[in-house]
């Protein structure tokens, strides 16, 4: 059964990074991407992700914001959320856990952690 991440991530070459290794993962995944968290949010409610990869720094709205919106959002809490961020200091990933992400990945990625965990939310 095909599953949908949604990638919330303003940087293009990260995206595109994100949705070649996508692509050639072989896995049954569709990949959906935002540019900014408010475009996160709206793409969450309107396509129900199985998973989030949610960049922390963007514009319009920030993934912290979005991030609380979505958990906040009864029927979109239980959707695992990844941040997906340079950010790496402890009280940054406290933070990020304290919202409802479900993990920290800091970037840059390298393509078979990514999957790697993909996988662990995905694929049962």
């Amino acid at each position: 059964m095909r599953k949908t991440i949604l990638l919330a991530e303003d940087d293009e070459d990260n995206r595109d990074l994100v949705e070649f290794v996508i692509a050639r993962s072989g896995l049954d995944l569709t990949l959906v991407s935002a540019e900014n968290g408010q475009q996160a949010v709206d793409l969450a409610k309107a396509k129900r992700p199985d998973l989030i990869l949610m960049d922390m720094q963007m514009p319009v709205m920030d993934g912290y914001t979005a991030v609380s919106i979505i958990k906040a959002d009864p029927e979109l809490h239980s959707v695992p959320i990844i941040a997906f961020t340079a950010l790496a200091r402890p009280e940054d990933k406290a933070r990020m856990r304290d919202l409802g992400c479900e993990e920290h990945y800091t970037k840059p990625m390298d393509p078979e952690e990514l999957l790697s965990l993909i996988q662990k939310y995905l694929i049962n």
